[in-house]
């Protein structure tokens, strides 16, 4: 065989062999890129619940507010959106709880902002749950009963600016893994 029949059998097989290792890679790069695309999709119910908290939040201000003003109604909030927020709040927690379990989230580039985001988000459901739901609840019968003092409400104020924080924090959290994906 001459060198030039070796020559283009060689390249057409070079040519065949990098066209496709090209279309291997290139598949494998489109299905990350769509991973990553799924994985940012998971934060939306992550801020939709964030934004129910601070909803939770802003009734338990209201219900402060309305206290120290001696309204006998809510000032901002009605009862059916405050029915609407726990409700909300309790049909989204487990989806939440589900997606950080599922630890999709962690990928190399975000494994740390994961996690910290997971252990906010378990703060901000235990403080919900275990402090601003029963403090707000005690602060309104102390109202009725006339038992309310200041160091009580200064405690619910620092329960509010508590959460905020974490809030804040989960919102700088969200933000960063969605950069980190797209």
């Amino acid at each position: 065989m001459s060198e030039s029949i070796i020559i283009a059998i060689l390249s057409i097989v070079g040519a065949l062999l990098s066209g496709t290792i090209g279309h291997i890679l290139g598949q494998r790069a489109e299905r990350q890129k769509q991973s990553l695309i799924i994985r940012a999709e998971m934060l939306k119910p992550i801020d939709e619940w964030l934004k129910g908290v601070e909803r939770m939040v802003g009734i338990f201000s209201d219900t402060l507010a309305s206290i120290t003003l001696n309204s006998r109604q809510p000032i901002s909030y009605n009862f059916d959106e405050r029915r609407k927020a726990s409700n909300f709040m309790a049909e989204k927690t487990n989806e939440i709880f589900g997606i950080i379990a599922s630890r999709s989230l962690q990928i190399r580039k975000t494994k740390r902002l994961a996690k910290e985001l997971s252990d906010v988000i378990r703060s901000l459901d235990r403080l919900i749950k275990f402090e601003l739901l029963p403090r707000e609840s005690d602060i309104v019968d102390r109202s009725n009963n006339g038992t309310l003092t200041i160091d009580i409400m200064l405690d619910a104020g620092r329960i509010k600016l508590q959460i905020d924080a974490l809030l804040q924090g989960a919102h700088s959290l969200v933000a960063q893994i969605k950069t980190a994906l797209t």
